[in-house]
């Protein structure tokens, strides 16, 4: 597993210690001082001084900063809300026009055809652009129910098989676990497990192949996805969990995609008490992706 840690974590991090640091140094400096006796600790006490103002206007700037970011993803929700349900209209507009399209001629037809694709993946960057905000602001679960893990991943692979053959990708499953209950939103584990199974798919080289294995645990149960794709490059690496950064070679194998379907799964992930990792594979003829969730007891 890789982890990375913002600057802001990192600049965070060196604040608090230097300043715990020149505290602790102060504070002996003071009560050495005191017990000595021959002199007033002036030196001392303004240097206590300047450390607890610098830390009061740290966690002021930290709070204004808060403040920001919540009003900033306030906006951005709001904006999502709004443009999801005329998506979701025209979606079902155009989804109406191809149902009734058999006396059109066939060139209106295939462009029905298409706009419906192309309304659907709208609609699925718009609803996880907002999931992914909503998972900056507390929890997105509905609702948590106890779910057999190899049934919602066999569904999640009958339902990407059409696209594995239409690109010439063979998916092959090993269910390790009979009995494997896992306490989730089906809906949100649905969307991770989709987005991981469909990368592998889209980014591997074909004719090619992608592995999907659950594996029960004392514990917990680990999804693992392996595609025999393009791999990562390594100025890519270190933001496979930032959302909507985008690797070098998507725009050629996953022109759609925007960016967010990694991270939103490790949040979705973590909402539920378990972890997305990955890793690149020995060989660099792909990525291993491994979705961990705890076992419901």
């Amino acid at each position: 597993m890789i982890n990375k840690r913002s600057p802001h974590t990192i600049i965070h991090s060196f604040l608090y210690g230097a300043a715990s640091v020149l505290f602790a140094a102060n504070l002996y400096f003071l009560v050495r001082s005191l017990f000595a006796g021959d002199f007033f600790p002036v030196l001392p006490l303004a240097v206590g001084i300047c450390i607890a103002g610098g830390l009061v206007i740290i966690l002021f700037a930290e709070g204004k900063s808060r403040e920001e970011d919540k009003k900033e993803h306030r906006r951005l929700s709001r904006v999502a809300t709004q443009l999801e349900q005329p998506i979701m209209s025209l979606e079902e507009d155009i989804a109406y026009l191809v149902r009734e399209s058999e006396s059109m001629p066939a060139e209106l037809r295939l462009k029905l055809k298409r706009m419906d694709t192309r309304t659907k993946v709208l609609l699925e960057n718009v609803r996880d652009v907002f999931l992914t905000i909503r998972a900056g602001q507390g929890p997105i679960a509905q609702e948590k129910r106890v779910y057999d893990t190899c049934t919602i991943v066999n569904d999640v692979v009958e339902k990407l098989r059409p696209l594995a053959i239409a690109r010439n990708v063979e998916i092959l499953q090993k269910m390790h676990c009979e009995d494997a209950p896992v306490k989730v939103d089906k809906s949100l584990l649905v969307i991770a497990l989709t987005h991981l199974i469909e990368n592998g798919i889209l980014y591997t080289i074909t004719p090619g192949l992608v592995n999907v294995a659950v594996l029960k645990g004392k514990t917990h149960v680990r999804i693992v996805i392996q595609d025999r794709g393009v791999g990562l490059k390594q100025d890519d690496v270190m933001s496979v969990f930032t959302p909507f950064a985008r690797g070098s070679y998507a725009n050629q194998y996953d022109a759609d995609g925007i960016g967010v379907g990694v991270s939103l799964s490790r949040m979705i992930a973590r909402e539920f008490g378990g972890n997305l990792a990955f890793k690149q594979r020995k060989d660099s003829s792909g990525l291993e992706f491994e979705l961990k969730l705890p076992l419901a007891r």
